[in-house]
């Protein structure tokens, strides 16, 4: 695989065939996003089930559903729509006579004067007034259209309601029922969150991984506690540019990159990458930009939500993302991520952690045709990816959710073999395997790590070793 940088593509109306997730796959995705916000359980498990048929025995397709979450919404436009224009005055909340109907009585109760109040994902923007009755006046602040049930956002608000609601409750059941590979919880505040939502999972299938969207400011002053208990992180800039300033966003989509990376655990960058793909077979000279910073930033993967989901152009939004991330990916600097290490190493780094900087050392000196790993829970091939080594990095694993865990994760491809009884065993069954999918060839430098004994979760090993027939 000539790229890294790994592709998550959002199902929808758009890609609604077993042919064209075929296209999607053999344009370049690697992880189908679930959003269940949307649709069904019957076609949900008709996609899951044409995406493990259509998956390749290197690095399947892994699968992620995508929760919904407490999601705060306006009521019913006696038309379904309305324009608004810059400067009118309008009114909101629960009163029968408001312009604006909002019934939830939380986000209620955090309104107040001179409080910014976002609609949909924030193009248009009210500034609330004085309170009169039950509705407050508003000042609008930027034209445009207001729909029925479109999400509503107070600007530094924070809403005390549970993380998860029936509903999820519901799609978790579902989810684990089909056999996805992550579930991802909207709204994450604090760790607990994700705990809570373990213990959810651990009900039905305690192997799948959990995927912490990251897109409020208490999520983000938590992010490190949060990392010790989540599997993936999700920067999930369209509720993080409404739950903050827009210019902070790009700073804090370093932050969330750069900590997720320096603490093992595969980071998705989304929302809006390639968004005028949608309706346009050409993104625009910012997107391709902004495609290219996150891939430069070190993301491990990077998102398309409408734009395959129910854009005119899903396919060619993928192959447009694969060679943006391949450009990108030939300037990635190292450097940053060895200056990390340096300033680590200073307070502690333990066994496992030394040796996946050493194999990432040894590929920059010997230029070797693969970094091989032999894993059973992927936690291996995950650290050696941290310090992104310019060599393809091969995993063979022995657990099938494991290998389509990997997926995510930046360069890792796949596979996975019978249990081998030691380690050498498992590194020659491995090294035969890559070259049968001619991955590796008779005369190539290999760099190998794993655990000795086998099956203990230790990383201990590295060696170096030609292939030979």
């Amino acid at each position: 695989m000539k790229r890294r940088t790994k592709i998550v593509c959002t199902l929808g109306p758009a890609v609604d065939s077993r042919e064209k997730l075929k296209a999607l796959i053999d344009a370049g995705m690697n992880v189908a996003r679930i959003n269940c916000s949307h649709g069904d359980w019957e076609t949900r498990k008709i996609w899951i089930k044409w995406l493990r048929e259509l998956s390749s025995d290197i690095s399947p397709i892994a699968i992620l559903a995508d929760l919904q979450g407490p999601k705060f919404r306006i009521g019913l436009l006696s038309a379904d729509f309305m324009e608004v224009e810059e400067g009118q005055t309008i009114t909101v909340g629960s009163g029968p006579t408001a312009t604006l109907p909002v019934h939830q009585p939380e986000i209620l109760a955090a309104m107040s004067p001179n409080a910014r109040l976002l609609l949909g994902d924030g193009n248009v923007e009210l500034k609330l007034g004085k309170k009169e009755g039950e509705n407050f006046t508003a000042r609008v602040m930027s034209s445009g259209q207001v729909k029925s049930r479109q999400g509503v956002t107070l600007v530094n608000k924070v809403f005390d309601v549970p993380p998860m609601t029936s509903k999820d409750i519901e799609d978790i059941g579902h989810a684990c029922a089909a056999g996805v590979d992550y579930i991802a919880l909207s709204y994450v505040k604090e760790a607990q969150d994700i705990v809570g939502l373990r213990r959810e999972v651990d009900k039905y299938d305690p192997s799948i991984g959990l995927c912490a969207k990251i897109e409020t400011r208490e999520a983000i002053k938590d992010l490190d506690n949060i990392l010790k208990v989540v599997d993936l992180v999700m920067v999930a800039r369209g509720d993080l540019g409404l739950q903050m300033d827009i210019e902070d966003v790009p700073i804090m989509q370093k932050k969330i990159i750069d900590q997720s990376t320096w603490a093992g655990k595969p980071v998705i960058t989304a929302t809006q990458m390639l968004e005028s793909m949608i309706e346009n077979p050409r993104p625009t000279r910012a997107e391709a930009t902004d495609v290219a910073n996150a891939v430069l930033d070190g993301t491990d993967a990077i998102m398309l939500s409408g734009e395959t989901a129910s854009g005119a152009y899903p396919v060619e939004c993928v192959k447009t993302m694969v060679r943006i991330a391949e450009k990108a990916e030939a300037l990635f600097d190292r450097t940053r991520i060895e200056n990390r290490f340096t300033d680590h190493a200073k307070n502690h780094v333990g066994h496992q952690e030394a040796i996946a900087h050493s194999v990432a050392d040894l590929a920059a000196l010997l230029r070797p045709a693969a970094v091989v790993s032999t894993t059973v829970s992927g936690n291996t091939a995950r650290l050696v990816s941290k310090y992104r080594p310019k060599a393809p990095l091969l995993c063979a694993t022995y657990d099938e959710r494991t290998q389509c865990r990997l997926a995510v994760v930046w360069g890792v491809e796949a596979i996975r073999l019978p249990t081998p009884k030691t380690t050498e065993e498992g590194v020659i069954n491995a090294i035969r395997t890559f070259r049968k999918k001619k991955r590796l060839k008779e005369n190539d430098l290999v760099v190998i790590t794993a655990g000795v004994p086998f099956g203990e979760g230790n990383t201990n090993l590295i060696l170096t070793q030609v292939v030979n027939g």
